[in-house]
C-alpha cells in the first residue's frame, strides 16, 4: 500500500516533531526547588534562597529566569545574567533575592519565577519544531514588621603559622533572622599548660551579614606570641557560639607538628578480680614523624587512683597506633579514664572514658546462688517426671 503524494508531507513532519519530543524529553529541565517560601521579611529588607537547575544532556542549553506575579519588582537574581549554558555535568546555581521596598504593606504575596531553556536539540538548523522546556517556581512571601534576630556560627578555624605571621582566622556565620548582623569575636589564649591567660583579642568582623544568608567570615590575627603551642577559647557572644581549639607558633622554616587522640577505649563493666585493658589511639596528622606517649589518670570520686602512662612510640605522618594500658580495680564504683597524648613537646586535646566496677565476691555469690537455684530446679523437675513414670506403671 502506497502513500499518497498529499500525505507525505505532514507524515514527515509529524515524525520530525515526534523525534523532537523524544529528545526533549530525554533532556527535561530539573530544578530542585517546587516553592519557594520567604517568611518574616522586613519592609526595605533582604531575603535569599537558593535553586540549583540541571539539565540532562552532554552538551550546553542556555537557561533563562524571570520573576512573576506581585513580588516581580522586588526580585533579582544572581548571577544576573541570562542564557547561561548548563549541561548534566555543570548544573547552574541561582540566588533568588527579595527585597520589598519600604512602603509595602505587611502582608502575604505570592508569585512565581519561570525557568526555561533554550532549544534542546543541538541541531537548530533543521526543518521542524524548536522545542524549550519551563519550569514554574512558586514564591511566598510574608512582610512583617517584627525585628528578629536568629543567627548560628560555627566551623571555627584557627591555622598555626611562623613567628612573625598572622594567623589564619575563619568561621561560618548564618543569619536566620531578618536583620543585619555584624558578628565580634573574643579570643582568650592559654599557654601550653592551659593554666595562664596569656593573650586576649577581639575580632570585630567589618561587614553586615544579611538576613537569611550564610558568609564565611576570615582574617589574619597577629599576636606577639613567643613560639610554642597554644589553648584559645574562641566566642561569637551576639549569635552564642564558642569553641575550644589549639594551635602553635612556629620558629622560622620549622615543620609543622599535629596530632589527634581519636579515643580512649575499655570495657565499660568489669569487676574488682580482673586487669581491665585500657587503649589509646593516637593519628599523627601532621608532616613528620613525632615521637609519642601517652599520659593519663584513673579517677574515682574525684580522686585520682591511678596514674597511666604508656611506652613511648613513633609515628609517622598519617600513621595510627594504639597505646596499650592495663588497670585492676580495687574497689567497686563508677571510675573515670582522662588522658592526652603527648607528642614532639606538643599535646592533643584530652579524651576520657568510664568504667564501671562491680565487687567480684557479690558477682561470685551471686553465680552460686544462680547454680544452686539452676540445681535445685532441676531436682525438682527430675523428681516431678519419676513420680509421672511411677504413677504412670502402677495403672499400667
Amino acid at each position: 500500500m502506497f502513500i499518497q503524494k498529499k500525505f507525505f508531507l505532514p507524515i514527515i513532519l509529524l515524525l520530525i516533531f515526534l523525534t523532537s519530543i523524544y529528545s526533549a524529553e530525554s533532556a527535561m529541565i530539573g530544578v530542585n526547588r517546587a516553592e519557594l517560601n520567604f517568611n518574616d521579611v522586613l519592609r526595605n529588607g533582604y531575603a535569599e534562597q537558593e535553586f540549583i537547575v540541571s539539565i540532562g544532556t552532554q552538551h550546553d542549553v542556555e537557561v533563562f529566569f524571570e520573576a512573576r506575579g506581585e513580588i516581580a519588582e522586588w526580585m533579582r537574581f544572581t548571577p544576573e545574567e541570562q542564557g547561561v549554558g548548563v549541561n548534566r555535568d555543570n548544573p547552574l546555581r541561582i540566588t533568588a533575592i527579595l527585597e520589598p521596598p519600604a512602603d509595602a504593606r505587611v502582608d502575604n504575596y505570592q508569585g512565581s519565577i519561570l525557568v526555561s531553556t533554550g532549544a534542546l536539540s543541538e541541531d537548530r538548523g533543521r526543518m521542524g519544531t524548536e522545542v524549550v522546556a519551563a519550569f514554574e517556581i512558586k514564591v511566598n512571601l510574608e512582610i512583617t514588621d517584627t525585628q528578629i534576630l536568629d543567627c548560628g556560627v560555627g566551623g571555627f578555624n584557627l591555622e598555626s603559622a611562623e613567628v612573625g605571621f598572622p594567623l589564619a582566622f575563619s568561621a561560618s556565620v548564618n543569619n536566620r533572622g531578618n536583620v543585619r548582623i555584624n558578628p565580634v569575636f573574643n579570643f582568650e589564649v592559654y599557654d601550653q599548660s592551659e593554666n595562664n591567660v596569656v593573650y586576649e583579642d577581639t575580632y570585630d568582623y567589618d561587614r553586615e551579614i544579611f538576613p537569611t544568608a550564610r558568609e564565611i567570615v576570615s582574617t589574619g590575627l597577629d599576636w606577639d606570641l613567643a613560639p610554642g603551642q597554644y589553648w584559645v577559647r574562641i566566642t561569637e557572644s551576639l549569635c552564642e557560639g564558642s569553641t575550644y581549639k589549639t594551635f602553635s607558633v612556629l620558629e622560622t622554616g620549622a615543620v609543622r607538628d599535629e596530632g589527634e587522640l581519636i579515643r580512649i577505649n575499655n570495657e565499660a563493666w568489669t569487676s574488682t578480680r580482673e586487669i581491665l585493658p585500657i587503649t589509646a589511639t593516637f593519628r599523627n596528622t601532621g608532616e613528620r614523624s613525632v615521637t609519642a606517649q601517652f599520659k593519663g589518670t584513673v579517677s574515682k570520686d574525684d580522686r585520682i587512683v591511678e596514674v597511666l602512662e604508656s611506652s613511648t612510640l613513633t609515628v609517622d605522618p598519617g600513621e595510627i597506633v594504639n597505646f596499650e594500658m592495663f588497670y585492676q580495680p580495687s574497689e567497686e564504683g563508677r571510675y573515670s579514664i582522662k588522658g592526652r597524648v603527648q607528642y614532639n613537646n606538643k599535646l592533643t586535646f584530652e579524651k576520657g572514658s568510664v568504667i564501671n566496677v562491680r565487687d567480684s565476691d557479690d558477682i561470685l555469690r551471686s553465680a552460686q546462688h544462680n547454680f544452686l537455684l539452676i540445681v535445685l530446679i532441676i531436682g525438682v523437675l527430675t523428681i516431678i517426671v519419676l513420680l509421672f513414670l511411677i504413677f504412670k506403671k502402677k495403672r499400667s
